[in-house]
This record gives C-alpha cells, sequence and structure tokens, in this order.
C-alpha cells in the first residue's frame, strides 16, 4: 500500500548484483541506479507537493478548481482581533489577568488551583451552522506559556457555564496539560479526539483550524495538516459565541495568547 499522501514515501537500498557496473549504453538492460533515479523522482514529487494535497477537498483538481478567482461576498467571512474591551464578555479571578494587546488577547490564570480567566463575544453567530455548509474556524496561537496542570478552551459554543461542560453544545479545540484535542458536544453527548500535537511552549506561530460539515464531520488541523476527524456526536445547527479560556490546575501561573480568530462559512 503507498505510503503518500500519509508519508513520503521512502524507498529501500538496492545494489547491482556483484560484478555488475552500471553502462548507460546498455538499453536492454536494467541498473540499481535507473531504479534510484525514479525513486528520488517520485520522493522529489511528494516533498515539493506536500502531505494532503487535496485538503478537505475530493481530489487535487477539485482544490485547484476551489482556488479559482472569487468575490469577497461568495462567503461569509469574519476575523476577530481582540480591539475593544466593551465588545467581549471577560474576566480574571485571583491575580490573573485578560489584557486586549491587539492584535492577540493575553489570558492568565493565578497562582492558585482552579483559577481561569475568559473572554467571548458579547453576541452570538446567529445560524452560523447550517446543513451542506462547511464552517472553518481559526485560532491563532502567538504565544503559550505552560505546557502543564492547565486546561484551554478555544471554542465556538451557546453555553453560558465558564468554564463550559465537556457536554455542552460546542465545537473547537481543548488543550489539556499541552495536548490539542478536537471537541465536539451535543449538549447532551460529548467527543473528543488527540489530534497526537503538543502546543509548543513560549513564542510560536501555531494555527488551530476546524472544517465543520454539519451532519457529517469535523475535521481539525494543525497548522494546515489534518490531525483527526469526528463523526460522533456533532451539534445540530446552532447560534454560537467565540470563547477563550484558561483554568489553572496547580498552584501556579499559568498564560495563553490568542490571536486573530478567522471565521469563513460557505452561503
Amino acid at each position: 500500500m503507498a505510503d503518500y499522501p500519509d508519508s513520503v514515501y521512502s524507498p529501500r537500498t538496492k545494489e547491482n548484483r556483484s560484478g555488475v557496473v552500471y553502462d548507460a549504453a546498455k538499453k536492454s538492460v536494467i541498473f540499481v541506479e535507473d531504479i534510484s533515479k525514479l525513486d528520488a523522482e517520485v520522493v522529489a514529487i511528494e516533498t515539493e507537493l506536500g502531505a494532503n494535497p487535496k485538503g478537505e477537498h475530493a481530489d487535487v483538481a477539485a482544490r485547484l478548481d476551489a482556488l479559482a478567482p472569487a468575490s469577497i461576498f461568495d462567503k461569509f467571512l469574519d476575523f476577530i482581533h481582540w480591539q475593544d474591551p466593551d465588545a467581549f464578555d471577560h474576566g480574571a479571578e485571583a491575580i490573573g489577568d485578560v489584557a486586549f494587546n491587539c492584535p492577540s488577547i493575553e489570558l492568565v490564570a493565578g497562582f492558585e488551583a482552579d483559577q481561569k480567566a475568559y473572554v467571548k463575544t458579547n453576541g452570538m453567530y446567529e445560524e452560523l451552522i447550517e446543513e451542506g455548509k462547511l464552517l472553518t474556524i481559526e485560532f491563532f496561537i502567538p504565544y503559550y506559556g505552560t505546557t502543564v496542570n492547565c486546561n484551554v478552551w478555544l471554542l465556538g459554543l451557546d453555553t453560558f457555564s465558564n468554564p463550559p461542560a465537556d457536554n455542552d453544545k460546542a465545537i473547537g479545540f481543548i488543550i489539556r496539560n499541552g495536548t490539542i484535542y478536537g471537541h465536539c458536544g451535543t449538549g447532551a453527548a460529548h467527543t473528543e479526539t488527540t489530534t497526537g500535537v503538543t502546543l509548543p511552549q513560549n513564542t510560536q506561530h501555531t494555527r488551530l483550524r476546524l472544517v465543520f460539515n454539519p451532519g457529517t464531520d469535523c475535521k481539525f488541523y494543525v497548522n494546515d495538516v489534518l490531525k483527526c476527524t469526528i463523526d460522533t456526536n456533532l451539534p445540530a445547527a446552532f447560534s454560537m459565541k467565540i470563547y477563550a479560556c484558561i483554568q489553572n490546575k496547580a498552584d501556579d501561573l499559568a498564560g495563553i495568547n490568542v490571536g486573530r480568530v478567522l471565521i469563513e462559512k460557505e452561503y
């Protein structure tokens, strides 16, 4: 079975028979040099295309078609830049803080266990989920101050509990002790699947993107690479707020910066 597109082909080492010397003039003889050159070309092509070149499309041709010039009005697009504190419901406990440092927001949980800092949009994105229409939400992480003893929620959700319960109606990412999980909840049950990725500590340029196909599945990407897919406990149509929260699980300081949030939905 082919390695690609899950991984780039790694050809095994081959050798000519003992005593055989490559001679390009011998047209009817296959030498290891001929096969190795073909192997190298395959590896070069796969490396150039990168893993999963079709993305979320049916094939590469469909992805190229999707790149055709389109009007900005063909899709619903929105960016959250965390500029105006009055536009968001936010708060922190103990010595924690929520700092609006456009283009990112800093969430810091204090030196006591179960302290939290959070932010969410004041208003709802109404009727954002529609069956048959893809919804994309991408969170940008420029800084993460800790990898242990804290949880981070980066969600679209319709609940007002803070932090949200696992079963609350939501889609997004949860970072538990540094490990990134894809998460879907219906209001009665949830599914959470690891991406297998640990969020780096300190300054970075990490993008967490979900592509939700209501009624079918939700795909979770880390820096454009598909890491997991959830097809159970998908929430039905609901309006949502964009929500970010960090909660400390030990007597230590925990912090994360969340950059712009991108929202895109097919009309």
